[in-house]
């Protein structure tokens, strides 16, 4: 499922800061150095496809739980406060699909999820 691209101006990614500061700089949409994902942040990089393909099979499920709007035309973010529960349903969701595409890349987001918990910071969606 990793899918290595170059951040450009489609490259989708969700981050999770690793530290307070590197919270500061994702909410100042500072996320990268020389043209990569900051290493104060820990990362998923994926394209348009992936994105198309988990905007209803996550995202949307996501959005309508935290009454937010995860999609392609604006940044979004998931609280802290709220990670807790978006990891315990995304688990629940990988314990019931036989999708295999869609189990990789929710075990993915379920480690960004659990980075976020441990770090006490939150998840950001730029796409």
């Amino acid at each position: 499922m990793k899918e290595r691209l170059k951040i450009d101006e489609h490259a989708h990614i969700i981050l999770v800061p690793l530290s307070e500061t590197a919270q500061e700089r994702m909410n100042q949409y500072d996320i990268y150095d020389n043209g990569e994902v900051a290493n104060c942040f820990k990362s998923m990089v994926f394209g348009i496809e992936t994105e198309e393909y988990m905007e209803i099979r996550l995202f949307n499920l996501i959005n309508a739980k935290l009454d937010i709007l995860i999609n392609i035309y604006e940044e979004e973010v998931i609280e802290n406060k709220d990670v807790e529960v978006v990891l315990d349903f995304t688990r629940r969701l990988v314990e019931t699909s036989d999708d295999t595409r869609f189990v990789e890349f929710a075990t993915e987001f379920i480690e960004l999820l659990e980075t976020a918990i441990e770090c006490k910071t939150d998840v950001g969606f730029y796409f």
